[in-house]
This record gives structure tokens, sequence and C-alpha cells, in this order.
């Protein structure tokens, strides 16, 4: 309200106004940065409606949210514009405020938001309004997580994707959809969360910069952004105080920093923290004097220092310290809740024990400043609990009384309070300052005080207004959240108020109830009864808040036993002490803070505490923290019953004492489950208590339960989960992973399951140091197998791709049901004619499709050349799904050729450089299944070389510049490829091949479009050493008159242009050297004669002269193959240094350009060897500019700094455009004076040549044409003509470039063209383009043309060449047998522009051969010559003869008389397309004779049927059965076939197989399709094939010894006398000889036995007899073998062969004689020895 109001007389209608300003500020509430209001509602509407003002400062905060899983209705501050974020679900739209004004300037802003279906409007302040469509066909917002106010809490939705602000400031007036969100600040558990906020808007956020901050609470506190330290951190304030402790600054680093800074009984101490390490500084005065006392906190990572009032302390920090890595804010006089967990940790004196939960700095502080930056209420983060201003001394004494109110205190999401507005401040005239004063209330914990005059002091003048103490009357609107009022007032007074005169009688009580909250606080109303009126503050329509402070007590903690006093244990175990078991309550102290200690001594035969972080330590105490973290454990060591008595603390007071009594008692256990586990083969199942689990009577104690599995499982694993998620096998486990389900067992056996076998494993129990008997474990697993269902080949017909569908490959899992994408097909071997394609990308061996992927379709074979007949190709695939694989099938697809496919064979060329070779068959040619002929079409020709038409009439280079080649071409092995001997490794060429007809009868191929494919082939160079190396440094050698010097690739240089050669392996072997002699340079005594060129680049060759100044010395270089030599010049003179060049320097006005080794440099005769040790001494500095090196001006530079271009002259933008420098160059003690001229050139001359025209040449075949002014211009502002210089940058490949130098003659040759000319050159005429190449349309080449400054490059001049020749293209034709076809342009096209209006005749050099060509309008009349307007007009025509020929071709050349030019002969080839007109001809049919029962091969000469027009194929056969037999092919010779063609006679496929009467045959006719020949008969007799042994005399052999079986012993003959040298009699041994064997001999003399031979074996002498028993065989023996005969369809029966075995045969080998026989025989019992008979 303005001040200076009065009450007016009677004036209602300024009351009303007034009231309506204070109930307006009521409404408002202060949001603090860390403050919202959450309201948990769901609500769904198509209509939307939002209303609010705001004020604030800062530029970022959520005003409001609307918040839906998806939909959200978002309202914030954006770098101080108004956002609004809407979505429906469909999309997120967004609408902004203007950009002209923002809205963080501490004004009033209305805030208004309307949404209906679509229509989603914005308006602020009532006149700036923008809207949007919003996405989408639903249009309600979803509430799903509630509103939310200032702040969104803990809110976590997706499209709360960046962290927001919350909001500080003030908001008022917030409705939504016509409710009321801030009307009451009061919490409510599951409805309302109200965090940190206060009713009215507060003073600090219009505080100055100046404005000092107080803080008035233990929980105070203020936070700043992130306080930027970097190698030095200052911070400097002022403070007053009377506190003896709180905590003044606090911020959080990295990895454990911090900066902090506190009171201390009185003392201001500093502490920073880097890492692990801490140091800290305390200062020599007390502050706690109520008084401002100035400090300075300055830090670095050298020092701590703190400066009191001037006086200051200092300590010095670590060697290795660094400067603490701070984050997050800066907090000054406390830290928030969150901050206070990592504050406690550090131990601070103000933030400890019962200081803990609160510790904030209780005072008054201004100043802030940090590294010089100010810090205040104007740029704070968050606040708590202070105000703006300090207002009396006596403000912050710590057990001050009374405290003016000047901020409402926080509602906090803990307390149950309600705030209301502050106090209003209404003047009147009766007194300029309050006519109410509040004084707070001091109320001990727990405790109650009375509210007395002192805490409501009333300004009023009552006498004026005519009341009394009893007439001012307080009504409480809302009671306190933490205690009540007792009133002991009136019993006729209206219940809940009280007067002033009861607050002076101190009848009005507060109780407060114990709790642990520091506010407490109700609203109450004024009123006044009085017969005069009443100003408006005191008729009740105010609502005031007085405020309680608590003053917090240290309760006693409290100690219970909440499970009872028994504590059971197993025998010589541990157990842990839990929270539920022991536990300690202290509302007023932290958990952390309090500790448990044992009374007395525990029974040490009994068991001792131990803490889990030191085992085997016994412990007395422990803290509250290690008991809630389970780190207490009570070890039980001896006696089974002991006691342990228990008293918690915290740090103060001690609480009850309780006994907990220790029983121990001995391990007992049973298996109480072991019913084993059911799955599916290939699945994993969980072992879980219900199947596994052993009980213990340990009760609420851990105990290590081990399963040892004695004996695997066959079929699968058993596995535990380990730490990393992973499951591994394992041998034991634990009940403990059992229970967090870890252990699990494996199926893996994958293969089929023939039978239903079981599974299981053996297991024993460990608990402690007992262990069990061996058990089983039952695992039930459900064998599965594939069914498949459908297994068809796919065929393929027509195309090269084909999807394999479930028709073709479709399987099922039997018993149970698995989705297609998880049951799978594994390639284990590819198909060899194609590829199995998934999504198009080919599948490897292994790869993997599912079912799912054949349904879709994803599944394709394709093949990679269409075969000529048809094939087959297959896969090997196996299915498999988790559970298991099945057996290998066999996938086969079956491949119908087709005739319409073209089977290229590229396979590349590999030629050797500069050498020549045939393109065969093998390596290119283009076919079909019906032998199509194909011509090739050159459409990119070799680039590093040609191809060629071999004419074995005459040389290769009868046919250069090829451009089209048949396959007729390719099969007689006349195409060849010639490379030209560069240096390249690769070429290719391009070729388009096309068919045409072939002469075979073609009935619906007539009409089809001709097949063609592009052909890229590719040729590989092999490169050879054919090329010299080449000097490329050629000039003479200088060096000091008997002095050294390196020899390197400056003064020495060869080059090999073989492109694969390493220049560094040249090797060079030297000769005499009169003057001198080669080195190493690290050992003068190392004489070189060889070295490679590398060592020259290395710089390890020294020469060192002696003897002549001059002198040379010969150098033979070779790469190995190839030798060159050269001399090396070497003079020896006296040391200099002189200039290599020194052209100038060209520079921009104003700007600068570098010097560099182009421009300036310096060679000397002598040993320096390194680039610095030539310098640049410049004694006459430029006068217009400066000479810099590195930057930095210098009067000295090196020939190493020209190299690396760090030498810069820089011009002073003065008018003078020339300058120069003078200098002096040095080498060791030689120098040398010199100077270089600077020219510096305008900004124009920047500016690049500007091209006037650029048009085409146009230029006879083998003439020069002028480069006129017209052809090619570039002009320059300020550049004379003769200023602008061409550069070929790409020569003419056709011809080259010269210019007229004088009148004899021109510069430049074909050898060595003209590289530069000038557009002077071009204007006076004297520039030509010369024409050289034939047979080429077209040239080109490209300049790069400057006008000294700028470079325009790549300008591209194309050349037309008009060639010598007519340049005539024929295309071939098809023609029908007998028909004509009219020669179009087409066939007979000249299509070079330069020729297109040109009439000129064509001749025929060589006529058709089976045709003629004929005028249409003269028919008959054979033409000779015939004009290219004839052609245009269609009246020349082809006519064919009728003729059977399948070909023809004539020759033709273009002639123009006026010109004198004519083409080159060109052939056309006509394909004659047959007529089947001609009925097929029997021309032999001759009787066939057959042997009884043979099968016997009819021939051409039996049978033969002729047709011009039908292949052998086309004529088919149609026969009545045989009477004597039946006709059959080979392949089958017992199926009857009717029908054959010719083809099968001549390629022998026919027989007739004779079967019945003697004599007989069949009728038969021929067709080629259309036409038929008359029925003839064919006629076949038989006889009687008779076969006789004609010879079987028997063999005579000597034992041991073998014999030739020859004609003369054994011979069998037929009767088919005709064809004696063609029958095959064969001989079957039935039974072999049994004293010897029959074997052969093979053509390399080897042997081996036979069971079977022939006649014409035994007449060639090969079959031998062999006797093997020679102990069987005394003077004699008989042997024999049986045998058959038979040559088709005759066979003799069994026949013997006789063999005599005797000493008396003569070997056949060598002659023998019997000399004696003795013979041994008895006579009684005497013995006569060897009597001789």
């Amino acid at each position: 309200m303005a001040p200076g109001w009065r009450s007016p007389g009677g004036g209602l209608p300024r009351a009303l106004l007034l009231l309506l300003a204070l109930s307006l500020r009521a409404l408002a509430v202060s949001f603090y940065g860390d403050s919202y209001v959450e309201l948990n509602i769901t609500e769904s509407s198509a209509r939307t409606s939002l209303q609010l003002r705001f004020r604030t400062s800062k530029p970022h905060g959520l005003l409001f949210l609307a918040a839906g899983n998806e939909d959200h209705c978002l309202v914030e501050l954006h770098s101080g514009y108004l956002q609004l974020r809407m979505n429906f679900g469909a999309g997120e739209r967004v609408l902004r405020s203007q950009r002209s004004s923002q809205l963080n300037d501490l004004a009033w802003h209305l805030v208004e938001l309307h949404h209906e279906n679509d229509n989603v409007t914005l308006v602020i302040d009532k006149h700036y309004r923008t809207s949007t469509k919003m996405p989408g066909i639903l249009y309600q917002l979803n509430i799903e997580h509630g509103l939310y106010v200032g702040g969104s809490g803990t809110l976590d939705v997706p499209y709360l994707d960046r962290a927001l602000t919350n909001f500080r400031g003030c908001i008022d007036d917030v409705l939504f959809n016509q409710h009321e969100i801030l009307t009451s600040l009061r919490p409510y558990p599951g409805f309302r969360n109200v965090h940190e906020v206060s009713l009215g808007c507060s003073d600090e956020f219009f505080a100055s910069e100046d404005e000092p901050i107080s803080f008035f609470s233990s929980k105070s506190y203020v936070s700043f952004q992130l306080w930027n330290v970097q190698g030095e951190g200052c911070l400097e304030c002022a403070i007053q105080t009377s506190a003896q402790r709180g905590l003044l600054l606090y911020h959080s680093g990295r990895a454990g920093d911090f900066i902090a800074m506190e009171i201390e009984n009185g003392l201001i101490k500093a502490h920073i923290g880097k890492s692990k390490s801490r140091m800290q500084l305390s200062s020599l005065k007390s502050v706690s004097d109520n008084k401002w006392h100035s400090i300075e906190l300055k830090f670095t990572a050298q020092y701590l220092q703190l400066m009191i009032d001037g006086e200051t302390v200092k300590t010095s920090l670590p060697s290795h310290s660094k400067i603490p890595l701070l984050k997050g804010p800066l907090f000054v006089g406390g830290v928030d809740d969150s901050t206070r967990v990592e504050v406690i940790k550090l131990e601070l004196t103000s933030v400890s024990g019962k200081y803990a939960r609160g510790g904030s700095f209780k005072g008054c502080l201004r100043d802030l400043k940090a590294n010089s930056e100010k810090r205040s209420l104007k740029n704070v983060l968050v606040t708590k609990d202070v105000s703006a201003g300090c207002k009396t001394e006596n403000s912050f004494k710590t057990n001050f009384s009374v405290v003016t109110t000047e901020k409402t205190p926080l509602v906090t999401a803990a307390s149950t309070s309600v705030n209301f507005p502050d106090i209003s401040k209404p003047q009147g005239k009766e007194d300029s300052g309050h006519f109410l004063v509040l004084n707070n209330l001091i109320v001990p914990e727990g405790g109650q005080a009375p509210l007395e005059s002192k805490h409501f002091k009333v300004n009023l003048e009552f006498k004026k207004l005519g009341v009394r103490q009893s007439q001012i009357f307080f009504k409480i609107k809302e009671q306190p959240s933490h205690g009540y009022l007792r009133l002991g007032v009136e019993p006729e007074q209206e219940k809940g108020t009280f007067t002033m005169l009861d607050l002076w009688q101190r009848r009005v009580l507060y109780v407060h109830d114990g709790s642990e909250d520091t506010y407490d606080n109700f609203t109450f109303s004024i009123s006044a009864s009085s017969k005069k009126d009443i100003p408006p503050y005191l008729q009740g329509y105010e609502q005031h808040v007085f405020r309680i402070t608590i003053t917090p007590t240290n309760d006693v903690p409290e100690l219970m036993l909440p499970e009872g006093n028994l504590f059971l244990l197993l025998e010589n175990s541990k157990k842990r002490l839990t929270a539920d078991l022991i536990k300690v309550s202290d509302q007023d102290t932290d958990s952390a803070n309090l500790s448990l200690s044992v009374l007395g001594n525990l029974n040490t035969d009994a068991g001792f505490l131990e803490n889990s972080k030191n085992p085997g330590r016994a412990i007395i105490t422990f803290s509250n923290e290690d008991l809630k973290e389970g780190n207490i454990f009570f070890v039980h060591t001896g006696v089974k019953n002991s006691r342990i008595v228990l008293r918690a603390s915290d740090g103060e007071k001690m609480s009850n004492t309780v006994v907990l009594r220790v029983m121990a008692v001995p391990l007992d256990y049973k298996v109480v489950n072991n019913t084993g586990i059911k799955l599916l083969q290939g699945n994993a199942a969980l072992i879980t208590l219900s199947h596994l689990a052993v009980e213990t009577n340990a009760i609420q104690q851990e105990m290590e339960i081990r399963y040892e599995i004695t004996e695997s499982p066959q079929f699968g694993e058993i596995q535990r989960q380990h730490s990393s998620r992973e499951w591994k096998q394992v041998n034991t486990f634990s009940q403990r992973s059992i229970e967090r389900s870890r252990v699990r067992y494996y199926s893996i056996f994958k293969a089929l399951q023939l039978e239903n076998v079981t599974e299981h494993f053996k297991f024993k129990v460990h608990i402690g140091n007992k262990i069990s008997d061996e058990l089983m474990f039952p695992i039930t697993v459900k064998w599965l197998r594939y069914n498949l269902l459908n297994h068809v080949p796919l065929e393929i017909e027509k195309t090269k791709k084909k999807c394999l569908n479930s028709d073709n490959l479709f399987a099922v899992m039997v018993d149970i049901e698995i989705p297609e994408n998880e049951l799978n097909y594994k390639l284990l071997s590819l198909p060899k004619k194609g590829k199995v394609l998934l999504n198009n990308h080919a599948l490897k061996k292994n790869s993997t499709f599912s079912q799912k992927s054949i349904i879709d379709r994803e599944v394709e074979y394709e093949l990679i050349n269409r075969p000529p007949e048809n094939t087959q190709d297959s896969f090997r695939f196996l299915i498999f799904t988790k559970y298991l694989e099945s057996n290998v099938y066999d996938f086969k697809i079956n491949i119908k050729a087709d005739l319409t496919s073209i089977i290229l064979t590229n396979n590349g060329l590999t030629i050797t450089e500069g050498e020549g070779a045939l393109i065969t068959k093998s390596r290119l040619f283009a076919q079909t299944p019906d032998n199509k002929a194909f011509q090739y079409k050159v459409t990119k020709s070799p680039q590093h070389g040609k191809l060629k038409l071999i004419n074995f009439s005459d040389s290769p280079e009868s046919n250069d510049n090829l451009t089209a080649f048949s396959n007729q071409d390719i099969m007689g092995e006349r195409l060849m490829y010639v490379h030209d001997d560069t240096e390249t490794m690769y070429d290719e060429f391009l070729v388009i091949a096309s068919t045409k007809e072939s002469g075979e009868w073609v009935s619906s191929a007539v009409g089809t479009e001709p097949l063609s494919a592009e052909i890229r082939f590719n040729i590989s160079v092999e490169l050879k050493n054919d090329e010299k190396p080449v000097r490329v440094v050629d000039k003479v050698f200088h060096v000091i008159k008997n002095g050294q010097r390196l020899l390197t690739l400056a003064d020495l240089c060869y080059h090999d242009p073989d492109s694969d050669f390493d220049d560094g392996q040249l090797l060079y072997t030297r000769r005499g050297i009169p003057n001198g002699d080669l080195t190493l340079v690290n050992d003068n005594t190392h004489r070189l004669y060889q070295f490679k060129q590398e060592d020259l680049e290395q710089k390890r060759v020294l020469f060192t002269h002696r003897g002549a100044d001059y002198g040379r010395f010969v150098l033979f270089v070779t790469d190995g193959k190839h030798y060159t030599s050269s001399l090396l010049e070497v003079s020896a003179s006296d040391p200099y240094v002189r200039l290599a060049n020194n052209t100038g320097l060209l520079v921009q006005k104003g700007k600068e350009s570098t010097i560099t080794t182009t421009n300036l440099s310096a060679i000397t005769n002598q040993d320096i060897r390194r680039d610095h040790e030539i310098t640049y001494e410049i004694f006459l500095s430029p006068k217009h500019g400066r000479i810099y090196v590195n930057n930095l001006a210098t009067d000295s530079f090196t020939q190493l700094d020209l190299k690396r271009g760090h030498v810069i002259y820089r011009h002073d933008d003065s008018n003078n455009l020339v300058d120069t420098f003078n200098f002096t160059v040095y080498a060791k003690d030689i120098h040398q004076d010199a100077g270089m001229h600077v020219r510096m050139y305008l900004e124009s001359h920047q500016r690049p040549p500007k091209i006037v025209h650029n048009n085409n040449l146009l230029v006879e075949e083998g003439k020069p044409v002028k480069i006129s002014k017209g052809k090619l211009q570039v002009v320059h502002e300020n550049s004379s003509p003769s200023e602008i210089v061409f550069t070929l940058r790409a020569l003419p490949v056709h011809g080259y470039i010269r210019k007229f130098a004088t009148e004899e003659g021109y510069l430049g040759a074909e050898q060595k063209p003209v590289l530069t000319f000038t557009q002077q050159d071009i204007d006076d005429g004297n520039v030509q383009y010369v024409q050289t190449v034939s047979d080429q349309l077209q040239d080109h080449f490209s300049l790069d043309v400057t006008n000294g400054i700028r470079v325009v490059n790549g300008i591209e001049i194309s050349v037309d060449i008009i060639p010598k020749l007519i340049p005539l293209e024929v295309q071939n034709f098809t023609v029908i047998e007998g028909g004509s076809k009219a020669l179009v342009e087409d066939y007979l096209k000249i299509s070079n522009q330069h020729f297109t209006g040109l009439n000129c005749e064509f001749i025929l050099v060589e006529p058709p051969k089976n045709g003629h060509v004929e005028n249409f309008r003269f028919p008959g009349v054979k033409l000779t010559k015939f004009t290219k307007k004839q052609v245009e007009q269609e009246l020349i025509y082809y006519i064919h003869d009728d003729s059977e020929g399948v070909s023809d071709n004539f020759t033709v050349i273009a002639n123009n008389t006026e010109l004198w030019k004519q083409s080159l002969p060109q052939t056309i080839f006509v394909t004659v397309t047959s007529v089947n007109d001609e009925a097929p001809v029997i021309s032999t049919n001759k009787i066939l004779r057959v042997w009884v029962g043979s099968v016997t091969e009819i021939t051409v000469d039996d049978l033969c049927a002729e047709d011009k027009d039908s292949s052998a194929s086309e004529l088919v056969y149609s026969i009545t059965p045989p009477s004597n037999g039946h006709l059959a092919l080979k392949s089958s010779p017992n199926k009857s076939i009717l029908n054959f063609t010719q083809a099968h006679i001549m390629e022998g496929q026919l027989v007739f197989v004779h079967n019945g009467a003697m004599s007989g045959g069949f009728n038969f006719q021929v067709t080629d399709g259309l036409n038929f020949s008359p029925r003839q008969i064919f006629s076949i007799t038989a006889r009687t094939l008779v076969i006789s042994l004609e010879i079987n005399k028997g063999l005579g052999v000597f034992p041991g010894s073998r014999k030739l079986i020859s004609a003369h012993d054994l011979k069998a003959v037929t009767n088919d006398v005709a064809n004696t040298g063609n029958r095959t009699i064969t001989f079957t041994i039935v039974r072999a000889p049994k004293l010897g064997r029959l074997i052969r001999i093979d053509t390399d003399n080897t042997t081996q036995d036979i069971s079977t031979f022939t006649q014409s074996m035994v007449d060639e002498g090969l079959i031998i007899y062999e006797h093997t028993h020679n102990e069987a065989v005394g003077w004699s023996a008989e042997d024999s073998f049986t045998f058959t005969v038979s040559s088709p369809p005759a066979v003799l029966d069994l026949q013997v062969f006789h063999i005599a075995i005797s000493y008396e045969i003569n070997r056949h080998d060598h002659s023998s004689r019997l000399l004696a026989n003795t013979v041994y025989y008895r006579i009684g019992y005497k013995r006569c020895l060897w009597c001789e008979i």
C-alpha cells in the first residue's frame, strides 16, 4: 500500500480498493531457487486454461508444469523470454514471447494460456498474443504425474531432457482450469507437497547489490554459481556476529578437493583439501564480538593465507600440491541438505555432533567478492532463511528473545506448517510506524511458554478509537502445527479468541509437542469492538502470522531389543548383529553419530564381538552405522550360554542398558527338496530352492551350504552366473547362489536323441565340517526332433535368380511350436553354379538364414552363369535352433538352359611390357546355347596399347585402331592386343557384344530383340627392366683445393624410367680419379669404388681433392641389367660463396611475402654440411619494409630459414612500390655482398585475368590452324597483352602448338612443342595448332593463364578435326531367305557433323555373292553404285537370290567428287534367315544285315535323309514297329523307340536289337516339322553267327618256366568273314590251371594275372602260361584250364586246353639235355645209393 494513506471519512470505495490490494498481495508466494509446489492430481481434458502472474530478475526458471507420461504443458522463462511447450502425444509445439522485451525485469507479468481442441493460444500482459495448431487427431491433455509450480521436484520424465532451473521470484494468482493452486500451502501427504516456499513476496528479491545479507537460522545459506579458480583464489567479505561457531564458506571439488571456512570458538578457520591431503589455517583474532570484521581468504598451489582486519596468517602447502579443481555451486553461510552429507564427512567443527543438522553461520555478511567478482542477493542461485539488510546489533546474539520479523518462515517439505502473508504495514495518522509489531516467542523443545504483550505490540490511540484492551480481539484462524495454544480466557469469549487483556494477564500458553522442528506458527486476525468507526485493518479482514522459535534440546538416546533378548547361533560360528535386533533411536541426533558399547567384560570363553572390517579382533564399542551396515558379528568360541550388556551414546548422553542373552546350539540339517527339474532339449532351467534345498537349525544366521558335484550330468552342464553376468560351468555351488537364481542346468546336447534317455547329476552337501552321503538330482529332458515337411528342389528357368519359399523348404519342430525367426538353416557347403542370397547379400559357408526369411522371400538362389544345357546344383544344410541340430540334408536346384542367355568368358590378359598377345576364346568370348554369332563394338579403346586384327597375308599392322571384331576373329586367332611399351601396369578396353542371327532355322525367333552385353576387358602388364638409367643432375663438382666436400644428389643424380624401380638402388662404379678420391664420410681410409645412389642421398660419400685443379673420371651406373656411363667433372679452386639465384620478390602493397630458396640461395665449394652454416647479414635494411624471421624483426638469417620459409619481407604500406636491401652472405670465412630487389603490386593485380573469348578450333586433318584473338582472348585491367602469359597445362593429344618466330620459320615441333606464349602473340597471329595424328575427330588441350600475380587454371580448348576420309559407318542386317531389305541410313551412316549435308555416292567395290543391290523403281537391274539421297529415300534394296546360304556380304565406299574425298572400304555382313521350304530326301536306304540276337548300329551308310534347309536334328523319323526286333538308342538298348532323328544316326546312337524272324523290317517317313518325305520300307535280314575252335593243340612247358600261347596253339574263328578284323572273340577262364597261371604282358613289360583274354591278344603274343609249382612235378606232369569262347551273340561251351610239363621238353629260352639219371631205391634192408641205370 502506498505510504501516507489516511482513512477517509466513510470513503467506502477506497476502502474496498485497499482491501482488494491487500488480498492480492496476500496470495503472492515466494520461491527461492530450490522451491516448488506439487499437486498430485490426474486429469484429462480437451480444454485447458491457465493464468498466473510472476515477477523475477532471473532469466531462467520453471513457472508451471502439467505433467503426463508424454503429454505436457510446460511454461518457463528461457533467456528472459517466456516459452510454452505443449504436447498431446503426437509431437511437441513451442510458443515463445516476443523478442523485443525481456520479462525478467522485476515487474509483474500476466500469463494466460487457452487450449481448445487443436488450437493453443498464449497471451502475455493482455497485449501480446501468439497461437499454434497441435498435430495429431487427439487433442486431450492427459495429466498423470500432477501439477508443478516453480520447479519439477523429483519428477523424471523423458521430455525433461535438460536440467530445468527452479524459479526464483514471486508467483501469484495461479489458476489452472479455474482451480486456484496456491490458496493453501499446508502440505497434505499424497496430495500436496510444498518445498521451501513462503507467503508474501520477499524483500530479498528487490535487494540492491550492496545490501548486507542476514543469516538467522541454523540452516541458513545462500549459494552462487561455480567459483572459477585459475592459478589463485581470493575471497573477501565482512561479517558481524556474536556466534562462537558456524560455517561461513564451502565449495566442493573433484576427487576430494574442497575449500571451506568456518568460525570455531570465535576464530576463523580455513580448510583446503586436495585429494586425500588436507591443510588448515586458523586466525589469531576472535570475530564473535558483534562488530564488523573484514576477512580475506587467499590460496594458490603454493600457500594458504587468511587475513582478518589486516592481520595475516599464512602457511605453505606441500610442494606437489595443485590448486583444487572446484565444481558445483559456492555455498556461503551454510549448505543445503544434499551437500551436508559430504560436509559432515569432513568433520568440520561447525557441522558435527549435535550441530550436524544445522551449523550455519548466524549473523550478517556484506561486501562479498570471489576473485574480485561481486556476489550479492542479486546474483544468488538459492537462498534459505536469510533476509536483506542487518537491522540491530543485538539481532544475532545466540540467546536472543525478540526478533523483528523481516521475512516469513519457509515452508519445507518436511514441515507441516501452513504460512500466510507477512504482516501488513498500513500507516495511519496515529503513528508513522507499524500499528502491529510481532516479536517471536522462544520455547524450548517439548516445553511451554506464555504469549505476552511484548510479543503483540499494538500501536493504537485507544482513547481516540474508543476501545479498551479487552476490546482488541485476536481470532485464531489456523492452529500451530507442532504444538497447541492453551487459552485460559473467559468462558463467554468466542471459541479460539483471546484479547489484548488476556495477553497482559498471561492467559495464553503455547505448548510444544516435543518434535524436532525448530519453527512453528499460527495464523490470526485482529478486530476491535467500538461504537466509533473502526479502520479496515481492525475489522478482522487481514490475516497475520505469529512465529514461534523452538530451541532444540539434546534428548537421551533410547536402546531397544525389538525381537527379544535371546540371540541364537550355531556352535563355533559367527552371526551378524542387525539393526532389527538392536535398535537405537534419538530424534535430535543423526544416527551416524550414535555409538554402542559393551558394559563389563564379555565371557571370553563364550566368544567376542568383531567388526568385519577388522575380522578376528575383539571390540567393545562400535558405531550405529556399522550396526546398520551389518559389520558387527558375535563370534562364538566355547561356552554355550552367555550374555552381552549394551548401552548407546550420542556423544553427550547415555541411553538405558539392555542385556542380550547368547545361546549356542549344535548344527543340524536335512535335505528338504530334491525334486529334480524338467526342461526342453537345448534349454536352460534354473535350479531353485523348490527343486533343491537344505535346511539347517541356524536362525537368521548365514551358513555356507555348498553342493559338491561328484558325478557331472551326461548331456549338459551345471552353471553358475558370475558377477560379470556370464554363466560358467562349475563343479560346486552354494545354496546362496540357488537363492539368488544363479545356478542352472544347461542342456548342451544339440544332436538328435534316438532313445528317451534320462539325465542326472550326483552331489554331496557340505555344511561346515559336515558332509552328507552322495545324492542324485534327477533331470527330465524332453528330447526334440525336426520334421522337414517340404524339401522340394528349386526350379530355375528363364531367370538367373529365384526365391526359395516354404513350398521348397519348410521344417517344424515336433511337440513344440517355435517362431519362424528362431528356426534356422546353416549352410554346410555352397552351391557351385550359383550363390545363395539373403537380402541380396551372398551367404558364405556356415552362414545362416531363418524359416521366416524363407517365408518372407528373403532367401534367393542366383545363377553365376546361365548353363548351355540342363544341369543341377545343390548345397548341404542342417536345421538348428537353440535346442538342437538336425542331420545333414542336400537341397537341389534344377537349372534349365536359357537359350537366350549370353555365356560370357572374360578372363583378362596378362602381357609383358612392350609385347603383344592373341586374345583367344579362353580369354574373351560371348556365346549363346543356340550358338548365335556375336559382333563386338569397341566403345573405349585401350589407353596404353592397340587392338589389331591379323591379316595372314600381311603384317599385324594391317588393321590398327580396331573398332569392331567378331567371334570368327577370336576363334580364328586373329585378334591381338599390342602394348605401347610405356611404364604402365594396367590397361583395359570396353566392348559391346551383340548377336546376329545364325543360319539355323528360326521360327518364333524372327523379330526378337538382339542380345547384347557390355564387357570390360582387363589387361595386366608385367613390367620389364628395359630402360637405362638417365642422368638428371649433370654439372661440375666444385671443391676447395686440397680440401674435401660431400658428394650429394645435388651434384650427381640418375633416374631409372622403369616405374617399379627404386632409384636409391642404382649402383655406381667409378674408375681412377686423377685429382682426388672418394671415401666414406666417417672413415677417410675407406676408399669407395662402388656405392649406391641412396649413399648419396644419405650423405655418406666424401670427395677429397689432391693434385690438379681440374679433372674428370668415369662413372658406370647400372640398375642390375642396363649400364650407362658418364663423366663427373671436378673443379678445385680457392674457397668461394656465390648466389645461385636472386630473382627478387613480388609483394602486395601493405602485405608480406615469404622469401624462399626459389627467390634467394647461395652455393659454395666448401665442405658445408648444414644449411644453417650459410648466413645472410643485412648491412643496408629495406627503406619501405622490414625483414622478419619467425615473426621477429631481424638483420640476419640462414639458408635453413630460407628453406623452411621462415624469412618474410613486410611492406610498410607506403606509396613506394620499389624497395631493396643489401646483405652479405657468409660461408665460414668467405663472404660476398649482394642486394635483393622487392617490387610491390596493387590490390587490383590480385583480381584474376578475365576470359573474353574461349571458342573451339576447327582444323582439317593434318593441317595447321591459327589461334586467333576471336578464339582465345584473356584481358586484365592493369596488364598489357604481353604481360598475360599462357602455359600449356595439358598438351594436345593429336597435335602440337607452334609459334611464329621469324620470317624463316616457327618455334616448336611435334617432338618439342611450344609450352608458353602471350596474349600479344595471339593478337599478332603468331600461335598455331598443328594437327598431326590421322583418323581422329576431336582433340583438346588446357591452359593456365597469369598476369604475373594471379593464375586462372584449366582453360579448356576443344579442337574439331575435319577428317581426310569420309567417316562411313556400316551396320550388318538380317534378311529372310529369298527376301529383300531396304538399305536405310542406319546401315550406311556418315555421322560426322562436317559431312552432314554432303551428298555423296556409294560404290559397290565387292558386290553380294548370294544376291544383288537394286533400285526399288527399277527391279531386276543390278546396281554398282547409288547415291546417299537414294538411301535416305529408301529406294535402294538388297535382294537375296533364294539360295540356301546362311550369310552374304558386300563391300562399299562413300565418294564425293567435289571435295575429292572418299571413305575406306566397309563390308556389310548379311545374315540370311532360312525358310523351311524343302522336303526331306532319302539319300540312302540299304538292307541292314544283322546277326541273330545281336545289337547292331544303324549308320548313315544304311539309312540317311537330307534336307537343304533343315539340320540333322530337325529331321525326325516316324516308324512302324519292326517285325523282327526293335529300334533303340545305345544309352538304353532295351527301350524300344518309334521316333528318332537323323542326328541320332550320324552320332552313332541308333541301334537295332534283333529278336525273332530272320528277315523283316519297318515302314518309315521323315519330316522336318513342316514337310514330309514319301513313306519307304527299311529291310532287315538276320543270320546265325557261328563260332568254332579251329586250333586247340595244347602246350608243352619245361618245369618252372614260362611259355607263350600262340595262334598255332589256340585259335577260334566265326563265320563273320567280312568283319573278321573288327570282331572280338573273347576267351573266359572257367577253371584256372592248378600248377601254374595265365598272365598277360603289358606294354611296359610288366605282367598281370588274367581271367579273360581275346583272340587278338593271342595273335599278338601277349598271353603266357607260367609254371609255378616245381615241387609238385616229378619228371613230368599234366596241367590244363577250362574256358568258354564268345563273340556276341555266339557262345561256345566249355573247352579244355591241355598243358604238358616235362623235363624232356626243351626250354624255349635255352637248350638242355639229360646227362645222367640216378635212381634211388631200397633192396631189402640194404641201400643202393645212386645206382646208374
